[in-house]
């Protein structure tokens, strides 16, 4: 068992207890009043969530398990000759509230490692989509196509027990994460970068490897392990977060929920406001004539 799942057992085992004796003496304690606005606008404002991984402080931005990102940045290992932590070193953390030794931080790295590869089906899969397919549709496709690999959905119908579930969605979890920038990377150098795929780079951490498998030259490696970072999570009620707790709640397998949680991504209210915000640069960017604008010239372009 890795040091990171041996980790998690002993947390779950140690929360489950807790959570039935919140439930228990204080299931009947109202926590919200909720208007018709509120379900016609869509759930807006409703506390319906029970959270300690992150929290959306209105003053200090976004914190992990408690901390607030120039703590968390201060506190966690470089990569070496980097200026960011790695990835494997925030996903222990984020899972766990622990700080990761150098032992447990190489550890989730060979976790991530051994489960990497991709199956070549996969890409024929992609490879068979129009090209002009968005790349959410293409990424959420990809991972779907995967389902039957899904450890969960075998052992379920060979009568897992409730209490053992969390086991096989972590493999399922693990099993997928580690494939996702292999898939990103074959996407975005099929639709823009004329199809010439880079291979993965076994010496490299979660977030280099994807800058190179992009191939997009330094300091992209610290923007990705910075980016991954900063969309790691967010209070997990956002409506991509959300969806895939919907999802899961029916027991779909991790293949179904984590799909589902993209294509809520996907929407211009969500991840898509990402793209929106590029393309408006871009064009601002050639209307200035394709230079860097001063502050001036940018306060007389946001007027006019």
């Amino acid at each position: 068992m890795s040091l990171l799942k041996q980790k998690l057992q002993e947390k779950i085992l140690v929360e489950r207890p807790r959570t039935e004796k919140l439930n228990k003496e204080y299931g009947n304690v109202k926590v919200d009043e909720v208007t018709i606005g509120q379900i016609i606008g869509g759930m807006r404002d409703i506390k319906s969530l029970v959270t300690d991984v992150s929290y959306l402080d209105p003053f200090e931005g976004i914190r992990f398990r408690g901390l607030t990102i120039p703590e968390v940045l201060e506190k966690l290992p470089n990569y070496p000759g980097a200026e960011m932590p790695t990835v494997e070193a925030f996903f222990y953390f984020l899972l766990t509230g622990d700080l990761p030794t150098e032992a447990e931080i190489a550890d989730v790295r060979a976790e991530f490692d051994k489960r990497k590869t991709v199956p070549d089906y996969v890409f024929r899969i992609i490879r068979a989509m129009p090209i002009d397919s968005h790349p959410m549709t293409m990424f959420a496709t990809g991972i779907m196509s995967m389902q039957k690999e899904s450890i969960f959905a075998k052992k379920y119908h060979e009568n897992l027990k409730k209490g053992d579930y969390w086991d096989a969605y972590y493999e399922d979890a693990m099993n997928l994460l580690a494939k996702l920038p292999e898939i990103a990377a074959f996407i975005y150098r099929l639709k823009y970068r004329n199809g010439e795929i880079i291979p993965a780079d076994p010496t490299l951490d979660f977030g280099g490897n994807f800058a190179h498998m992009m191939g997009i030259a330094k300091p992209y490696d610290d923007i990705a392990r910075l980016y991954f970072l900063l969309h790691s999570d967010h209070e997990s009620g956002n409506v991509s977060a959300h969806t895939g707790h919907l999802v899961a709640s029916a027991l779909s397998d991790m293949y179904y929920a984590i799909s589902a949680m993209l294509n809520g991504l996907a929407g211009p209210l969500h991840g898509l406001a990402n793209e929106e915000v590029l393309r408006w640069l871009h064009s601002v960017y050639n209307g200035m004539g394709g230079k860097v604008p001063t502050e001036d010239e940018m306060k007389k372009f946001v007027y006019e």
